[in-house]
């Protein structure tokens, strides 16, 4: 059976992980699932304040609101969604008045989600809420290593995207 190695709690903020009392494997996908388990607790927290169920549907918002069309199984790929979690998603949202979903001209069974002008506003507002939950994140931490992993992350799920 193989051991797995652990991270030795750092003093030092700067080197990119915090101290404490308990360590956590040092296992690129654990860290960042725990990562994102602690950005989606503050960021589902956010969303229920302003109305909306979880940060899926913020997700669902910001990947429409950047303008750019995409049919219902395109966007479940933008937004790590399987198809029936995102179908689910959009019909809250559609019952919100945040998102409508019209025919796509080429193929009445394919549905096009668009947001609405209060989509748009919901959005504007969680994104505050958003920016709030990364500063606290990112606490610490140097701009130049943020940016940094903000690059590389974009990097990886750009590559997710264009082999989909």
């Amino acid at each position: 059976m193989a051991t797995m190695e652990t991270s030795r709690p750092l003093a030092a903020p700067e080197n990119g992980q915090a101290s404490g009392a308990h360590s956590r494997p040092n296992d690129l996908a654990f860290l960042l699932h725990a990562a994102n388990a602690r950005m989606a607790d503050h960021l589902d927290r956010a969303a229920v304040e302003i109305g909306l169920r979880d940060m899926r549907d913020w997700l669902v918002l910001a990947a429409l609101a950047d303008g750019e069309q995409a049919n219902q199984l395109e966007l479940s790929r933008i937004v790590c969604v399987d198809k029936s979690t995102l179908i689910s998603v959009l019909d809250r949202l559609e019952k919100q008045k945040l998102v409508t979903r019209t025919v796509a001209p080429t193929d009445r069974r394919v549905r096009i989600p668009r947001i609405t002008s209060a989509g748009k506003r919901v959005h504007a507002q969680f994104a505050v809420a958003r920016d709030a939950a990364e500063t606290r994140a990112f606490d610490g931490i140097p701009s130049a290593q943020r940016k940094l992993m903000l690059s590389m992350l974009a990097r990886v799920a750009e590559c997710d995207l264009a082999e989909a």
